[in-house]
């Protein structure tokens, strides 16, 4: 598939691109990203040259997973990712340090499930994240997943515990508007 571009009231997003490198990379060092998120430790440039560069593209043209990039306009810097693994039916996000708790990944996540619901033939978008990760799960409860509990997760780092928080968006419930407060990790 070829990359596409959503918009939202606040935000653009679209397939990262080559000047986004810094920006993943700078992203990348946060600690805080490195304990939640699968990425290399350390994280080195070459990374996030080889994520924008390689892999996303990859991704996109094999349509395995459609990365987004977010940023306020066409223009602006890159301020997180988020992205649906199609071949799992699974979404993934992060967001650098700066932008967080803003309401931005809510507002993107949303969007993007919007779009996976409108253009694909599935009915459930699953969400899953290492135990510990209540900003990602906020973000997953407001935009109208269920609590699924705790399972293996395949998102893990290397060396990391493969046991996480799991939950899961139906079709129905997305277009109903439907919201789980039965979240016991956010209590």
């Amino acid at each position: 598939m070829e990359p596409v571009t959503l918009r939202t009231a606040r935000f653009v997003l679209s397939a990262p691109r080559a000047s986004d490198v810094d920006a993943v990379f700078a992203a990348c060092q946060d600690a805080e990203l490195q304990r939640f998120v699968p990425v290399p430790v350390p994280y080195e440039r070459s990374h996030g040259e080889g994520f924008v560069l390689d892999l996303v593209p990859q991704w996109w043209r094999d349509d395995v997973e459609y990365v987004f990039g977010i940023r306020e306009h066409d223009d602006a810097p890159l301020m997180g990712v988020v992205s649906w693994q199609r071949e799992v039916g699974a979404v993934g996000y992060w967001l650098a340090g700066e932008h967080r708790g803003r309401g931005v990944m809510t507002e993107a996540l949303g969007a993007l499930v919007a779009w996976v619901f409108a253009h694909n033939p599935v009915d459930l978008v699953q969400w899953e994240a290492v135990e510990g990760n209540t900003g990602s799960a906020v973000v997953a409860q407001r935009c109208g997943f269920r609590w699924q509990g705790l399972g293996r997760i395949e998102n893990a780092s290397p060396g990391q515990e493969s046991r996480g928080w799991k939950a899961a968006l139906t079709r129905e419930d997305h277009e109903s508007g439907t919201l789980d407060a039965a979240w016991p990790v956010l209590a």
